[in-house]
């Protein structure tokens, strides 16, 4: 299939309003497309359907899916991007004083409340001379191969794209890996990198809750890291994270419940955390800091009996794959006018500004590509 047979069909799901999605995994060089072949709403219930999810930052709304027995499956293996041009001059709605106040009173309750963390976000909205999304997803998978891209759209969501560096959960069988993603700076190559008090004591939040959640789920655990990652323009703090599930634990649901949302995107206490972020953004999130990606895939593994006496076969065997990915680095498209999200964990030791400035460097991924 070239890449004009490809993107032709998503056009075709385009205009007739189908849910699609089209996306590309972290260092992959192949990009896939769930093409729903009906109008249908389906909703998740249990997590054990297969499909592409699309998961709110609030847990108790709705989540979308493309099922997989309901889609025709697309993959271009080696896309032929064609180069184009810059697609408009934007035109920016300013919030920053708004956000520097919401971080001066998250500061004023961590000091005076058992509030430890609190993530707080923002919108930063453009007006587009014109718009189009499928361009705008070729930039991004062109942009960033180590992310997670793509471009999601449904009737009742819209059109949402992004390049989101962190990833929630990889669950291949029963091996389960997630990472703890937290602490930012701007990439400088000429420096050497060094992590102040502040953004070591934020990764830490979310490296202790991850820990503390999937002791119940997993055994055992093994860590890596802190070590330093480059997402585009930016340095992040990650600590790498997997295990193998405990046969008395075998709800996704329970387990997607019991990780999101995180500390990374929420806070800590995380329920101290929500409800102060529901009381003071002065917008709704959506699917800002939820969560997307393929959904117990049946997947084929190879695998060698190396015993002795018996003849060295290979065998192959099924298993359900997930793969979830967290939705940062994100933007909402409606008609010209983007809507792009960003936020920081914030703590006793933040400063308002630097905060301010971190979401602005944060949008630049999504930015950069409009």
């Amino acid at each position: 299939m070239t890449s004009t047979d490809f993107f032709d069909q998503i056009n075709t799901a385009i205009q007739s309003k189908r849910p699609f999605v089209l996306f590309s995994k972290p260092d992959s060089p192949s990009v896939k497309a769930y093409l729903q072949t009906n109008t249908d709403t389906y909703t998740i219930d249990d997590y054990s359907e297969s499909g592409f999810v699309f998961a709110p930052f609030d847990s108790e709304k709705d989540s979308y899916y493309i099922p997989l027995d309901s889609s025709t499956v697309l993959e271009l293996a080696q896309p032929d991007f064609e180069v184009v041009p810059e697609t408009s001059s934007l035109h920016p709605i300013d919030s920053t004083a708004d956000h520097l106040n919401l971080v001066s009173k998250a500061i004023d309750e961590i000091n005076t409340t058992d509030l430890e963390k609190v993530v707080l976000s923002r919108e930063f909205k453009f007006n587009l001379e014109q718009s189009n999304p499928l361009e705008i997803f070729k930039k991004l998978a062109q942009n960033y191969p180590s992310a997670f891209t793509y471009c999601w759209f449904h009737p009742q969501t819209g059109f949402w794209l992004g390049a989101s560096p962190e990833s929630l959960l990889k669950l291949e069988g029963k091996s389960v890996s997630t990472m703890s993603l937290a602490g930012t700076q701007v990439y400088k190559s000429s420096e050497q990198v060094e992590w102040d008090t502040k953004n070591i004591e934020e990764h830490a939040f979310v490296t202790d809750y991850l820990l503390e959640v999937l002791s119940d789920y997993l055994d055992p655990i093994k860590t890596s890291g802190p070590h330093t990652l480059r997402a585009g323009e930016l340095l992040h703090l990650q600590t790498l994270v997997s295990g193998r599930l405990k046969p008395t634990h075998n709800s996704l649901k329970q387990l997607l419940r019991a990780m999101h949302p995180t500390p990374a995107v929420c806070g800590t206490p995380r329920n101290r955390a929500l409800e102060f972020i529901n009381l003071n953004e002065s917008y709704d999130r959506e699917f800002y800091a939820g969560f997307f990606g393929e959904l117990n895939i049946p997947t084929e593994s190879t695998f060698r009996n190396s015993k002795r006496n018996i003849e060295n076969r290979a065998y192959q065997t099924v298993h359900k794959s997930t793969q979830l990915a967290v939705n940062l680095r994100c933007m909402h498209l409606k008609d010209t006018l983007a809507i792009l999200y960003s936020g920081g964990g914030i703590t006793k030791d933040s400063d308002p500004l630097t905060e301010c400035t971190e979401t602005e460097n944060k949008i630049q991924t999504i930015k950069k590509v409009l």
